[in-house]
């Protein structure tokens, strides 16, 4: 049996596949996660896992993580994974990293942009090269909680300039429910989350369709800002011509992904976009087969297997 997990900021998907047929499961990622406890929390995903499986451990399983946004984060949950499932090749990448094979891609760029944001590729010796990815507070740029927290900024702006409250201010108060807009900083951190936060990005597309001038600038920059994340690889020498982007907001906000392809077009014209409306769990299991086929991409991360890290000169003898 084969495994595939893809673990975001606010949802996880579980997808088996054997012999028989393919099945799948979704979950709230806070279920079952604990940001400051990722040894428990690896103990959690194994539990739901075997239930799934009826008992019975994956021959292999492939997890993409939101959070592993490290070679090392990457092979630390790997090893803890390894020592719950000796029996397992088990190979755990960044969530993005999903996308590529999702879409039928070996190597390129992986821009992910849902609760948050990051585009991440691997150099010609495996190794990570990410940019964003910093959380809601920092960066997440043109993800849900990224696009919300710029929508609040622009509204303080337009009001420090003695702008009338236009539809996008008038919206996030509403649903906010406050009615004093320097409340808005306040309101947005009781929120507690970047899940919280991001829910209500729709608002600012719902601005955007009515005309709101500040909701489409808001979204033009958001594009502009993940083109900026691309750029930032491409310059660290990020391999291919290949970008693949996916995640709950762009996938589902159309204005999202033009501005994005419009940026990309005036930076990186020669890098073929591609739009990922497939679950990227998907992805985790094309390379669970390539595992089970004994095939080790040359571009990804090494496997553990019984246990232990594969061997670079035979992996499969590991």
């Amino acid at each position: 049996m084969l495994v595939g997990i893809d673990i975001g900021g606010t949802k996880t998907q579980l997808m088996t596949a054997n012999t028989l047929a393919v099945s799948d499961i979704s979950m709230p990622t806070s279920e079952w996660r604990g940001r400051q406890n990722v040894k428990a929390g690896a103990a959690t995903l194994v539990t739901v896992l075997m239930k799934m499986t009826a008992g019975k451990p994956p021959e292999v399983l492939v997890v993409g993580s939101h959070g592993c946004d490290t070679d090392e984060e990457c092979g630390a949950f790997q090893q803890r994974l390894a020592q719950l499932l000796p029996a397992t090749v088990i190979l755990v990448l960044n969530d993005s990293e999903l996308l590529l094979p999702a879409a039928g891609k070996d190597v390129g760029i992986s821009v992910i942009c849902g609760t948050g944001s990051i585009a991440v590729a691997r150099s010609h010796d495996r190794r990570m090269i990410a940019a964003g990815g910093w959380g809601w507070y920092l960066g997440d740029e043109g993800s849900a909680a990224g696009l919300v927290r710029e929508a609040a900024r622009a509204v303080r702006r337009s009001l420090d300039a003695g702008k009338p409250m236009e539809q996008l201010g008038r919206s996030l108060l509403q649903a906010l429910g406050i009615d004093d807009p320097v409340e808005l900083g306040r309101a947005l951190g009781d929120q507690g989350s970047a899940a919280k936060i991001g829910s209500f990005v729709p608002l600012v597309f719902q601005a955007a369709d009515a005309g709101s001038p500040l909701a489409l600038d808001v979204i033009a920059q958001g594009g502009n800002a993940l083109v900026a994340l691309v750029s930032r690889l491409i310059n660290r020498g990020a391999p291919g011509k290949d970008i693949v982007t996916g995640g709950g907001v762009i996938t589902r906000q159309p204005r999202l992904f033009e501005a994005f392809q419009s940026a990309l077009a005036t930076v990186a014209p020669d890098w073929t976009l591609t739009l990922l409306r497939e679950p990227p769990v998907i992805g985790a299991l094309a390379l669970a087969r390539q595992l089970q086929a004994g095939e080790r991409p040359a571009h990804l991360p090494l496997p553990h297997i019984a246990g232990n890290i594969s061997n670079e000169g035979d992996w499969r003898a590991a």
